[in-house]
């Protein structure tokens, strides 16, 4: 273990143009021992930075090295070896489906920026990143890299390996404007009802199901017979890539009240079903395993909706659409939250619900500002 420092003080100079201060701090070896190492920092150009902004800039990176306890500046650790204790330390403590999304980012950052020694990533080589990331990828999976990179690098901070509020993927960084894949499409009830008369057992239910309760894919995968019980369902499970967990948050965890149709649609769908014990998966395949509703979208849903000439719709857009369909009925958004499973009532209202105005908010508010003038277009 390093011995404790006295502080450093270094006194920015003019070299080649630039404001660069000299400061020590302790490495780590390869072979387990330390060595205190000279290193040089780069302030910024001369031409647009005076000797007191350089001071300023010389204090705020020098303070949380003299402000370190007792121990090793972690300066030789890479990404690569940060991702790698992530992967022993972090990640078995998390969902199966997290660990997944995380495992992704962490790839692609570590084929990237993995060989960077932390002590030299920076804003500007995390915001390069970035927009390279942007030529292959879309926008919402470029937010998402950065909200993983800023995470791994927090914990490295909490861990000594980044100085204290130095995470470079924190703060402000440019990133691509959110585009929609494709617009959302939402079944109107005449639709929807036209899609589940045209399935056959037990995609029937399912889609019935999927819109009549708002249920996401992996719950309704999961569901078993036992959830059901007096027109009501429980959700506490939930399958993701063919792997049984809890649902996506502990809001996520509730009951849902059934109406008249979607309880005899599971009437109908049990006098027929294979596997009807009370912890058999309601939508089983022969091993009375979940069934993979990936596959059941594209290779039944979706088809029987082109033959029908509806559009193809996907398990999200129900789940959009029991939340329109439930706005538009005037259910209280509170209650909506409760049966979606969300933890706020804006996800509810913002993101999930889609209401059009037919006219009416322009005519009441034309008749507002001129009462004597006949609206024509009514």
């Amino acid at each position: 273990m390093a011995r404790r420092r006295r502080g450093q003080f270094p006194q920015p100079k003019k070299e080649n143009g630039q404001w660069k201060i000299r400061y020590y701090t302790d490495q780590a070896q390869p072979d387990g021992s330390t060595r205190r190492v000279r290193k040089t920092k780069c302030l910024g150009p001369v031409s647009s930075m005076t000797l007191t902004e350089a001071r300023k800039d010389a204090l705020c990176f020098i303070q949380p090295i003299n402000e370190v306890r007792p121990g090793i500046e972690h300066g030789e650790k890479t990404l690569t070896h940060l991702i790698i204790e992530w992967r022993s330390a972090v990640k078995p403590t998390l969902k199966f489906s997290t660990q997944k999304n995380y495992e992704w980012a962490f790839a692609h950052a570590d084929k990237e920026l993995g060989q960077i020694p932390l002590r030299e990533l920076d804003k500007a080589e995390v915001q390069a990143y970035l927009t390279r990331s942007s030529e292959h990828l879309a926008p919402e999976s470029v937010r998402d890299l950065r909200a993983r990179l800023r995470s791994l690098l927090t914990l490295g901070e909490d861990w000594g390996w980044v100085p204290p509020g130095s995470n470079p993927a924190a703060g402000r960084l440019r990133l691509p404007a959110r585009v929609p894949v494709r617009d959302r499409r939402l079944p109107t009830p005449g639709q929807f009802r036209l899609l589940v008369d045209g399935l056959q057992q037990p995609y029937r239910t399912i889609v019935g199901l999927a819109g009549l309760t708002g249920l996401r894919r992996g719950e309704l995968a999961a569901l078993r017979w036992d959830d059901f019980d007096q027109g009501t369902l429980r959700v506490d499970e939930a399958v993701y890539r063919g792997r049984l967990g809890s649902p996506k948050t502990p809001r996520s965890r509730r009951i849902v009240k059934l109406s008249a149709k979607a309880i005899r649609l599971v009437e109908e769908w049990r006098e027929i079903a294979g596997h009807t014990q009370p912890r058999d998966f309601v939508f089983s395949i022969r091993t009375n395993s979940p069934i993979d509703l990936n596959r059941a979208i594209e290779r039944v849903v979706k088809p029987t909706a082109e033959r029908l000439k509806l559009p193809r719709f996907s398990w999200h857009d129900f789940r959009h659409a029991y939340t329109t369909w439930g706005r538009r009925a005037g259910v209280a958004a509170e209650v909506m939250r409760d049966q979606m499973g969300h933890t706020s009532v804006l996800m509810t209202q913002d993101v999930y619900s889609h209401l059009e105005d037919d006219g009416g908010a322009a005519r009441q508010i034309g008749d507002y500002v001129w009462p004597d003038e006949v609206d024509r277009t009514s």
